[in-house]
C-alpha cells in the first residue's frame, strides 16, 4: 500500500491517509493528539478510553477526555457494560464534538474487566450485542469497535471473535479495529496478524483496521500486505516515535538527534500551554525519556530528570542537548530501534 494515497471510509466519513492513532490511557490526551496531528501523517485520532459511568456522573476528568484536537475525523472511545449508560455516554460524546463513537472491547485492565467491560465483553456476545444496539440507536454518527481476539487461548483457538464480527455487521457497526492478542496475553508475546487476515477474509461490509506491534514504519506496510486490512492503527509505536506516521507516508526513516530533541521541546510547549505546572512537570518527565531514547548522553539527561523540579529547567536541559548534538552533527540516525512488545 502507498499510504500517501490511502484512505478508507467509516460510514460516510473518509479517513485519509489510512492511519490512526490508537487510544492509550494517560497518553493520547488532547495535548498529545494535537502534537501528533502537527507532526503529520494522521487520518484519524481517538481519545483516551472514557468511562461511561464517569461521564454520566459528570466527572471532570472524564469530561476533559472528550476534548477534540482540531483534526477530522475524531473518535471518542467509551467503555462500559450497561447498555443504557453506554447510550447516554455516546450522546454526551457526540454533543461534545465526536465524529465517531468507538466501543472498547479490548482493554485488559482488571479494573475494567471486573465490571464486565472492555475485553470481558468478549465473554458474552448477547450482552455485547445489547450494548452495541443501545449505542447505535442513541447517536447519528458512525459507531465502531476496538477488540481483541478473545478472552483467553480457548476463545482464540475457537475463533469466537469471528462470530462477534458477524454480529457487528448485523447491527450496523461501521468499522472494527482488531488487536490480535487475547486478554490473558495482556501486551506480552507477539500480536498474531494472521487473525486480522482471517477477519478480512470474512468479507464484512465494514473496514477492518489492524493494530498491534507496528513499531517501525515498515511494519505498517507489512501489516497491510500480510493481512489485507483497510488501515493501520498505531499506539505504542507513536509513544516511542512521534514521527512514525509521517515516516510511513514519506518513507523517510532518518531523523537527526536535533530534530528529535526539537520535537520534544515543541511537545512540551503545547503541554505547558494547556496544563498546570504540576501536570506539565509529570508529563515532561514521562515523555522526556521516551522521545530522547537513543540520543548521546540521554541517560545522563534522564538521571537529571529526577531532581529537576520545574518545567523550564527541563527545557533548558533539552536546549543544551540540542547544542551538544549540533556540535556532534553528522550523526543522523534512524529511529526507533525495534522494541520488545
Amino acid at each position: 500500500m502507498d499510504f500517501s494515497q490511502s484512505e478508507f471510509a467509516i460510514g460516510s466519513l473518509v479517513v485519509k491517509p489510512a492511519l490512526a492513532l490508537a487510544p492509550l490511557h494517560e497518553i493520547t490526551d488532547q495535548a498529545f493528539r494535537i502534537f501528533i496531528r502537527e507532526v503529520g501523517g494522521l487520518g484519524l485520532t481517538v481519545s483516551e478510553m472514557v468511562s461511561c459511568e464517569a461521564l454520566i456522573r459528570k466527572a471532570h476528568k472524564a469530561e476533559k477526555m472528550l476534548a477534540g484536537d482540531g483534526g477530522f475525523p475524531f473518535a471518542v472511545q467509551i467503555v462500559g457494560s450497561r447498555p443504557e449508560a453506554m447510550a447516554e455516554a455516546a450522546k454526551i460524546a457526540t454533543q461534545s464534538g465526536a465524529n465517531i463513537v468507538d466501543i472498547n472491547m479490548g482493554c485488559p485492565a482488571s479494573n475494567i474487566t471486573s465490571g464486565l467491560a472492555g475485553s470481558a465483553m468478549l465473554r458474552d456476545i448477547l450482552k455485547a450485542e445489547n450494548c452495541i444496539k443501545s449505542v447505535i440507536s442513541a447517536v447519528t454518527v458512525p459507531v465502531t469497535v476496538k477488540m481483541r481476539i478473545g478472552w483467553d487461548e480457548t476463545q482464540k483457538s475457537r475463533g469466537d471473535y469471528l462470530e462477534f464480527l458477524k454480529m457487528y455487521e448485523n447491527n450496523g457497526i461501521s468499522a472494527v479495529t482488531i488487536h490480535p492478542r487475547t486478554r490473558a496475553q495482556q501486551y506480552s508475546g507477539k500480536a498474531d496478524w494472521s487473525f486480522i487476515a482471517k477477519a478480512v477474509e470474512l468479507g464484512m461490509s465494514y473496514p477492518i483496521i489492524g493494530n498491534g506491534d507496528v513499531i517501525l514504519p515498515d511494519d505498517a506496510t507489512r501489516m497491510v500486505a500480510e493481512t489485507g486490512c483497510s488501515g493501520v492503527m498505531i499506539g505504542r509505536g507513536a509513544m516511542y516515535n512521534p514521527f512514525i506516521f509521517k515516516q510511513i507516508l514519506t518513507k523517510v526513516t532518518n531523523i537527526s538527534h536535533v530534530e528529535k530533541i526539537n520535537l520534544t521541546i515543541r511537545f512540551f510547549e503545547i503541554v505547558m500551554s494547556m496544563c498546570d505546572e504540576k501536570e506539565t512537570l509529570h508529563k515532561m518527565k514521562k515523555f522526556s525519556g521516551l522521545f530522547t531514547k537513543g540520543i548521546p548522553n540521554c541517560s545522563v539527561f534522564r538521571q537529571k530528570l529526577n531532581i529537576l523540579g520545574h518545567p523550564t529547567e527541563i527545557l533548558k536541559e533539552l536546549e543544551l542537548m540540542v547544542q551538544s548534538s549540533k556540535q556532534l552533527q553528522s550523526t543522523e540516525t534512524s529511529i526507533p530501534t525495534r522494541l520488545s512488545s
